[in-house]
């Protein structure tokens, strides 16, 4: 199983013993919703783009339940100077309503998204984490600063914006 700790002032995540993730973003807000209405909307992936920024669509390969592992999707996002281009992802932890996590294949980025969700009285704690899995000291050099920038706007932007829909949403 994966060790979830945060990542350290450094900007290095554990995920298990030995191998450490580069993190691109990380950002918090609170939403006035139970965690498991806010979990039940972002393990639906086929959400996603509804709020996250940069996400063109995305669709789910088999018809498993949402928030499922081992559940893979389709994402088609797109890429500053490069256009649009399709990701698999896979759900690889599901813990309702507190812990939801996803990997993708898309290189060079290696991407690992962690949503955290605490309840916290009448609200909600919505912790969004993106990390790199790629360990290359090239990628780290050059190509991580850019990716960590892009991702950090987008996350920033978008976070309001899934609060925003949820708080809309009668529960």
């Amino acid at each position: 199983m994966p060790d979830l700790r945060p990542a350290q002032g450094g900007g290095i995540a554990f995920s298990a013993p030995g191998q450490s993730m580069n993190v691109l973003a990380k950002e918090t807000i609170s939403i006035d919703r139970p965690a498991a209405l806010i979990f039940d909307y972002v393990s639906n992936m086929e959400n996603f783009g509804r709020w996250f920024q940069g996400v063109i669509a995305i669709e789910a390969v088999a018809n498993e339940a949402h928030g499922t592992l081992g559940k893979t999707y389709l994402e088609t996002v797109n890429i500053p100077l490069r256009g649009s281009r399709q990701i698999k992802l896979q759900v690889i932890e599901s813990r309702k309503p507190t812990l939801f996590v996803t990997e993708g294949d898309f290189s060079p980025v290696m991407p690992r998204m962690e949503i955290t969700i605490t309840e916290c009285g009448l609200s909600s704690r919505f912790e969004w984490k993106m990390y790199s899995r790629n360990h290359g000291i090239l990628f780290r050099a050059l190509l991580l600063p850019l990716i960590r920038s892009e991702i950090t706007k987008r996350a920033q932007k978008s976070l309001p914006r899934l609060k925003a829909v949820l708080e809309q949403k009668t529960s």
